[in-house]
């Protein structure tokens, strides 16, 4: 950090994980959110599965 950098300046991210309540989201590149899942541990592992999804459909078309 160079001293006339402000310490508070904060940049918003989008994040890929969103939690409403007491589910969880992922957002895909086409910038659907699926979901809902329970956990953040079955969110992960449906990201994981539709991935691999993805991967196979475009090693198909």
């Amino acid at each position: 950090m160079r001293t006339e950098d402000l310490d508070y300046k904060q940049f918003e991210r989008s994040s890929r994980y969103i939690q409403e309540g007491k589910h969880w989201y992922f957002k895909t590149r086409e910038g659907d959110f699926l979901g809902p899942y329970e956990s953040v541990h079955s969110m992960l592992e449906a990201e994981q599965i539709y991935i691999a999804l993805m991967k196979q459909h475009s090693k198909v078309a």
